[in-house]
């Protein structure tokens, strides 16, 4: 594993682990609430995802990057989100352009590997604020949903330009569910984050 993957993997798995030990042990996947301490510990835990899937971002748009760190990327980022959201389909990200106005929709897998196609020479994509999420709120079914937020920046280079062809601030919404399914780390049942849909609040131009 590629240092980049192997510091944000093992970052990842040591926070999933301390909520893990303070909160997951006393929220087994039969619980039917969670404590606000618990909720408290998840909303930290989906921040800090939101803030790892726009790096992972970045390092997919990155092509000083080899194909398979990018692809090693798109795999890992792909592990964040629900197969299916409640419509049963795949989740779909919105994504904008400032230039024509244009909004468009594509499933998760197809915007990751857009990504990583983009007709530019370079292109850098960051967070330029820090990551929102507002209160779970409780399900019918059960599990809890809330909405995160977070600030994309989006630069592009092209036919050897110093200053950039396209760039452009969006703030983005993203569906968290937080529900009962399989850890990956421990191989059991437990109370998790997982992303579904994500849509553009408001995209500018970047003159920085």
């Amino acid at each position: 594993m590629k240092p980049f993957f192997l510091s944000l993997a093992l970052s990842l798995m040591g926070f999933c682990h301390s909520v893990h030990a303070q909160g997951m042990q006393k929220a087994p996947a039969s619980a039917d609430t969670l404590t606000q301490q618990q909720l408290e510990d998840f909303g930290n835990e989906a921040k800090n995802r939101i803030k790892a899937f726009v790096d992972y971002l970045g390092v997919i748009a990155d092509k000083n990057r080899s194909f398979e760190e990018r692809n090693d990327a798109i795999r890992q980022a792909m592990l964040m989100f629900q197969k299916t959201t409640m419509n049963g389909k795949p989740p779909m990200v919105e994504i904008s352009n400032i230039r024509t106005g244009k909004y468009s929709y594509y499933p998760i897998r197809q915007y990751l590997e857009k990504i990583k196609t983009l007709s530019y020479d370079r292109v850098e994509i960051t967070n330029f604020e820090s990551v929102r999420l507002n209160n779970w709120e409780k399900q019918p079914d059960g599990s809890y949903r809330a909405t995160g937020q977070y600030f994309q920046g989006f630069k592009a280079w092209k036919n050897g330009n110093t200053q950039p062809v396209y760039a452009d601030k969006t703030t983005k919404k993203i569906a968290a569910d937080l529900n009962v399914r399989e850890d990956p780390f421990y191989k059991e049942k437990q109370w998790m984050v997982l992303f579904g849909d994500i849509t553009v609040a408001m995209t500018e131009q970047d003159n920085n």
